[in-house]
């Protein structure tokens, strides 16, 4: 039979690296979620930055041209089908 001692020995060998697996666990999902909003902060950053430089172009050309651009983005929505 095993002795008291063994007995709690091996119960600590197995139920605190079962605690630490489930704080480990706890503790990725905490860090994946912070990587999932930083992720969305900068995609949302270079959407932002995108448009500006977009913006940005359009002004820089003449009157003509950007007359011309207005035309071919109004032709181009009705041309592409919407999204349902």
């Amino acid at each position: 039979m095993l002795s008291r001692n063994s007995f709690f020995l091996i119960a600590l060998f197995i139920v605190i690296p079962a605690m630490a697996g489930s704080a480990f666990a706890q503790e990725t999902k905490v860090n994946q979620k912070k990587i999932e909003l930083e992720r969305s902060k900068k995609q949302k950053k270079e959407k932002k930055d995108y448009d500006q430089a977009v913006k940005r172009h359009n002004k820089m050309q003449s009157k003509s041209t950007q007359a011309s651009m207005k035309k071919t983005k109004k032709e181009s929505k009705k041309r592409t089908p919407s999204k349902h």
